[in-house]
């Protein structure tokens, strides 16, 4: 399988730029930068498969396409990961049947042995039926992956990409493989460009604009990355701002900022606090300081 070997993406890092806007190219620079961890500079593959692909993308679907887009057991570089990135979601067919040529091709590129499909589409686990017609009949009557074997190489051991590339556009459900890239396309951009939403409807509930929020969001990961628990709480939060703030008031000033009381302070109640404290008016201002004083 041409996965395993980690082939390179049929789409170069300076196409992939082109291919995205310069805010998309930004969000996705920080997006892989919270979850590249410590090292900054490689996502492993657990973060691959939790925050790029995310839930509902079968594990052996999962596991080759983070080899084929350069995976390594040291992590995916963000050069590769843009490239794959954009493929899946801004890719043409005729890319994303490139793509999956390379997932099952030998080493060379020329062919695709079939002892070699066979073996990789057994390992899939669901199949597609293939349209009815009386060219196919007889091998739709197969059970399992015989039929689209059949349909492919009819008695050769071998198939060019112009032979494979005929075959995978009348059978795209085919194998998991072909069915998630060319039919239920599970992956998206849409997961970081939510975010522009987010600001907006976090700028529309507090006196924030959208730029102090973007800022605030940088913020919020540095301060959580260096944070010993993973998260925004009491005792990350004590030495960031006491002094000034008296020790007697640490706690009320955590317990204003954590609206649910869950024991740290998250992205929202970040900016709700800052909004009501620094940029609200002086009622907002007044509430804001009952609050840490607030004690029962």
């Amino acid at each position: 399988m041409g996965a395993k070997d980690s082939k390179p993406c049929c789409i170069s890092y300076e196409d992939a730029v082109k291919r995205v806007t310069d805010f998309e190219l930004r969000r996705i620079k920080d997006a892989f930068k919270r979850s590249a961890g410590t090292s900054g500079t490689a996502l492993s593959k657990i973060a691959f498969v939790q925050d790029v692909l995310g839930d509902g993308v079968p594990t052996v679907v999962a596991d080759w396409l983070y080899a084929a887009c350069g995976g390594t057991p040291k992590g995916i570089a963000f050069k590769e990961l843009l490239c794959g990135l954009v493929l899946l979601t801004k890719g043409t067919q005729d890319e994303k049947i490139r793509f999956l040529w390379t997932l099952y091709c030998n080493e060379s590129g020329t062919h695709i042995l079939k002892q070699d499909f066979q073996k990789a589409i057994q390992i899939e686990t669901t199949y597609q039926n293939a349209p009815a017609n009386t060219t196919t009949a007889k091998s739709n009557s197969l059970p399992g992956t015989a039929k689209y074997t059949v349909a492919l190489f009819g008695p050769n051991d071998r198939v060019t990409f112009e032979q494979f590339k005929s075959w995978i556009q009348i059978y795209k459900g085919a194998t998991v493989l072909s069915k998630w890239l060319l039919q239920d396309a599970c992956v998206n951009l849409s997961s970081e460009l939510e975010t522009p939403t987010f600001y907006q409807s976090l700028a529309g509930v507090t006196h924030l604009e959208e730029q102090d929020i973007g800022v605030l969001e940088k913020v919020f990961w540095l301060l959580k990355g260096l944070a010993l628990t993973g998260q925004l709480d009491l005792e990350s939060l004590g030495p960031l701002i006491s002094p000034p703030v008296p020790k007697a008031a640490l706690g009320g000033v955590f317990l204003a900022f954590d609206e649910n009381h869950d024991g740290h302070i998250d992205f929202k109640e970040l900016c709700c606090g800052v909004s009501a404290a620094c940029r609200g008016p002086n009622v907002e201002r007044s509430k804001f300081c009952f609050k840490v004083f607030d004690i029962d």
